[in-house]
């Protein structure tokens, strides 16, 4: 071992010495030579086109990597946000021959500011996280990280194409998936980034959302060591007891030839029911249910009964639901419980929060019967549901998730899926004991993932941790009206200004401030430490954060 890490230093070195080389060489040739900095930057990336990164660089299991291309932009180039940089694309090639590669891009700035940004995925990942524009959370106006000068990097973990899961079938791939090629982009895009400036990086962040704050998570967990920073928003942290539930979401609205199944006006007149009762409750009518849970015991399932029950029980038109359809709104609205623990020993999912702000106008898909397979105007739960019954839980692509799918047939395949794909660790205490900073945000108006999902992982740190530890290094934030990654207040407040002030200048974030981003919106609102959420003041202008306070009661 410590010759192969000599051995890989020494290649390093090598390629550092090269590039110095290629610049002392210059400037003893001819006077006419460009050695302006733009000059010097573009020669050190293409320089780097072809180099490799031997196994030993990077943490697990690799035949090494290499850059496929290199290419310069200058800060002028026609579309290009993020300043003058280095793109640099390359691949990490697997152990196992029939494994598929991992594809990953890295973004080095011409005046690097000695930080280093991971970007985490989305869905299923399979699509290449380019670390370029503007990143989940930011405002429209943000300088891009790339042009704040930070690397960028991100990958596509190890397959690609977002609804195929047939890559579970070779198991480096899915434990890529799982998990493996996070630390593996990071390993081969940060020794890139020491071959191109000469030294390490200071300070490393992670952020993402949805499934990208599930790799979040995985990042805390796994891999405490190789972060400073991470900011988890939206996060599908148990992903196969979401699967599940989601799968459990969709037999609700669809079995029984789709009995339980809600059209897009009685949707509506779900809704309107919620948010006339609701919107309120926060001390405006402003369009944003704020005081869940004042809503939760003012809007139940019995009020749904009391006041949006069809003559008779049976269904009568969009101005009621039936008796079936009532009922599927009160099985979303309680939580999900396997039959069996999964390997973390997670067995129950939280309710949606379809009594509690969450539209889901869309949710339910345009038909009751199904496309198979899934079709975009099918249900968002049977939408990711599907594949996952099918690849990973089955292994039978022809299944019905619908009507031939009962988890306890398949419990040994689930259970071992959950060990490769969970992250419900609650002790990061490694991670606070390197210094580390975590942000947690969910929207209360999710309908792809319940906030009460990271609302238990984070009680379960208190558990595990204490109040008075968590606080220390973990930051929790509930936006009201907030979907996954849009909604009635689309919340923007740049998270990675927020973690790197943390992290590097001791600034505890407490109440901070989101602006909406949805189109033509002005307002903005307090980001408020869980449990608390915004509360009119009684006096001003509804659009404006100085109107609001931070309240729990």
């Amino acid at each position: 071992m410590k010759l192969s890490l000599r051995r890989d230093a020494s290649n390093c070195a090598r390629v550092v010495i090269l590039i110095t080389s290629f610049f002392l060489l210059s400037a003893c040739g001819d006077s006419h030579e460009d050695s302006s900095p733009q000059a010097v930057a573009r020669a050190a990336c293409s320089a780097l086109t072809n180099t490799a990164v031997p196994a030993a660089s990077i943490g697990l299991p690799t035949t090494g990597a290499k850059v496929v291309s290199a290419t310069f932009f200058t800060a002028d180039t026609a579309g290009n946000a993020d300043g003058e940089y280095c793109k640099v694309l390359g691949v990490i090639s697997p152990v196992d021959p029939s494994a598929l590669n991992i594809n990953f891009e890295v973004n080095l700035p011409s005046t690097w500011n000695g930080k280093a940004l991971q970007l985490g995925g989305a869905a299923s990942d399979g699509v290449l996280v380019t670390g370029l524009g503007i990143y989940p959370g930011a405002t429209a106006t943000a300088a891009t990280p790339v042009a704040q000068g930070y690397v960028t990097f991100g990958s596509d973990s190890g397959h690609q194409g977002t609804s195929d899961k047939s890559f579970i079938s070779n198991q480096e791939s899915f434990h890529n998936f799982g998990g493996d090629q996070i630390k593996k982009t990071h390993d081969s895009a940060l020794a890139l980034a020491q071959i191109r400036y000469g030294k390490k990086s200071q300070y490393t962040y992670f952020i993402g959302g949805s499934q990208g704050g599930h790799e979040a998570f995985i990042a805390v967990q796994r891999y405490p060591q190789d972060y400073d920073g991470a900011v988890a928003m939206y996060p599908t942290y148990n992903s196969a007891l979401l699967q599940l539930a989601s799968n459990a979401f969709a037999k609700t609205i669809y079995g029984n030839a789709g009995a339980g199944w809600l059209d897009p006006n009685k949707i509506a007149l779900l809704q309107n029911a919620v948010y006339n009762t609701c919107d309120g409750l926060d001390g405006v009518k402003d369009g944003i249910i704020s005081n869940v849970a004042a809503c939760q015991a003012e809007f139940t399932i019995q009020t749904v009964q009391q006041t949006l029950r069809c003559p008779g029980g049976t269904d009568a038109g969009d101005t009621c639901l039936s008796d079936t359809q009532i009922a599927a709104v009160n099985t979303l609205d309680s939580p999900f419980k396997l039959d069996f623990p999964l390997a973390d020993g997670q067995q129950t999912f939280p309710h949606w929060s379809i009594l509690e702000g969450a539209k889901f106008l869309t949710g339910f898909g345009a038909s009751r019967t199904p496309s198979h397979p899934p079709a975009a105007t099918d249900a968002f739960q049977y939408l990711i549901s599907d594949p996952s019954v099918r690849y990973y839980f089955t292994n039978n692509p022809n299944i019905d998730s619908i009507n031939g799918f009962n988890p306890d047939d398949y419990q040994p395949q689930i259970v071992a899926v959950s060990t490769v794909l969970e992250t419900t660790n609650p002790d990061i205490s490694a991670f606070k004991a390197r210094g580390g900073k975590l942000i947690l945000l969910h929207g209360t108006a999710d309908e792809a993932v319940s906030p009460y999902n990271t609302i238990n992982y984070y009680n379960q740190m208190i558990s595990t941790l204490g109040q008075a530890s968590l606080d220390q290094f973990v930051r929790f934030y509930i936006v009201p009206g907030f979907g996954h990654g849009s909604g009635i207040f689309n919340a923007q407040w740049d998270p990675l200004t927020v973690i790197d002030s943390w992290v590097t200048q001791g600034n505890t974030p407490g109440t901070l401030t989101a602006s909406d981003g949805n189109k033509g919106a002005t307002r903005s609102r307090p980001l408020c430490v869980y449990p608390a959420w915004p509360k009119y003041n009684g006096s001003g202008d509804i659009n404006s954060v100085s109107s609001f306070s931070c309240a729990t009661s």
